[in-house]
């Protein structure tokens, strides 16, 4: 009995189990304390990591509306030499501005249809970098904006209509004959004024430029004219975008040349000019110009008479130097496309279509007055200093000239960027 009494007493002694247990909570405290470090010692490394490739990839981004900013100022001017798009390889001599963080690239990729891409590298700290790839489309842009234009008056007399249309996709525009016909791109414009009388018709914009001293142009309306565009301030418009005036391009270059070499000796069949640099075509008298570059100082064509442009073997180019007479009943160009067909006028002189002409093609004439009288039927695009379209005379704007005429200068649209760093 003294036995089992004192097996009893030993077993229910708990003395000395407060010290076990709580070193297993103090473990168990430790063990959580650890994996409480561990977790946030690794969640503020990726903080951290996560803080410096947002910081890296905003870097980047930054570089990518740099060089699209310098590529957008380089590809609308057309003196630039900072990027040739048809180099290869296309070279960029960008260099990172101070206080920045990414890499700018040193060449462009060539992606074919007019596309292009560049690559830019952002850093952040702890050696971090994100790459961008920006892809874009560049488009040239028309040299002529307006299909009417003129540096200074713009008059456009009391039941005079002015259209647009395409000589590629419609043969006859007139919306008399196909209603609908017109497609609503008759831009006019000046730096002075646009006058508009009674009756008068315009489906397209008013483009108000303004002067050589930064006087805005205005528009004058007599009556109830019709325009079914709007009427748009816009900065002053280059009168002279082809250069006749200016001796550094190629227009004024080709006036020079075209003087002592020229194809008028080779003029339609058995050389009806003889090397002359005059027309001067009677009375209901014909003339033909075949494919060529023709110089004359002055062009004349008596009533009903006809000057035809065949541009079957190629386009025809007349440099004027003086002035151009087309009187009652005349018609120049009534073979051929407006884009076949163009005169291009260095001469202050006036160009005067006389009453029921017929003209189809370009006239580029920034120095003269040129007049479209009463029911004169003009194809094409005019662009001259002073310009009056008299009453019930009708302009048909060819917008495929414009596609014809690109100047050196682009315009960029943005096709799309990514994140080139993903995954790597």
């Amino acid at each position: 009995m003294k036995i089992k009494k004192q097996v009893g007493t030993i077993l229910s002694n708990e003395k000395g189990v407060v010290l076990p247990l709580g070193l297993m909570f103090l473990a168990i405290i430790a063990i959580l304390g650890s994996t409480a470090v561990i977790i946030t010692t690794t969640d503020l490394k990726i903080g951290s990591n996560y803080r410096a490739r947002e910081q890296a990839f905003y870097n980047a981004d930054a570089g990518v509306q740099y060089v699209l900013k310098k590529l957008t100022i380089d590809l609308d001017d057309s003196d630039s030499e900072t990027v040739d798009l048809e180099a290869c390889p296309i070279s960029l001599n960008y260099s990172t501005p101070s206080g920045f963080s990414f890499t700018v690239p040193d060449e462009l990729t060539s992606l074919g249809n007019n596309q292009y891409s560049f690559l830019v590298t952002g850093h952040g700290p702890d050696n971090s970098e994100a790459v961008i790839e920006f892809v874009f489309y560049v488009e040239q842009k028309a040299i002529f904006n307006y299909g009417l234009f003129a540096d200074g008056l713009l008059d456009i007399k009391a039941d005079a209509h002015i259209y647009s249309y395409d000589s590629s996709d419609t043969s006859d525009p007139d919306p008399l004959t196909f209603p609908g016909a017109s497609t609503g791109e008759a831009d006019s414009g000046s730096n002075t004024e646009i006058s508009t009388k009674m009756l008068s018709y315009i489906d397209g914009d008013l483009g108000l430029g303004a002067d050589s001293l930064g006087q805005p142009a205005e528009w004058k309306d007599t009556g109830t004219p019709i325009v079914t565009g709007t009427e748009n301030n816009v900065e002053r418009i280059n009168p002279d975008p082809m250069g006749a005036n200016d001796s550094s391009s190629e227009l004024y270059k080709k006036f020079i040349d075209v003087i002592t070499t020229n194809d008028n000796g080779t003029a339609g069949d058995g050389s009806p000019l003889e090397g002359a640099t005059e027309i001067d075509i009677g009375n209901l008298e014909t003339l033909t110009l075949t494919a060529g570059d023709y110089y004359f100082t002055s062009i004349i064509l008596g009533n009903g008479s006809t000057l035809e442009i065949d541009a079957s073997s190629g386009p025809v180019n007349i440099y004027l130097s003086g002035k151009l007479e087309a009187k009652n009943g005349s018609s120049i160009n009534n073979l051929s496309q407006p884009t076949d067909f163009a005169i291009f006028s260095n001469s202050s002189q006036d160009l005067n279509f006389k009453h029921s002409t017929d003209y189809s093609g370009l006239v580029y004439a920034p120095n003269a007055y040129v007049k479209m009288n009463n029911t004169a039927d003009v194809y094409g695009l005019i662009w001259g200093n002073t310009m009056g379209l008299n009453n019930s005379g009708e302009f048909f704007f060819d917008e495929a000239i414009q596609d014809k005429y690109l100047s050196n200068n682009y315009t960029i649209y943005v096709l799309s960027w990514k994140d080139d760093s993903i995954g790597n």
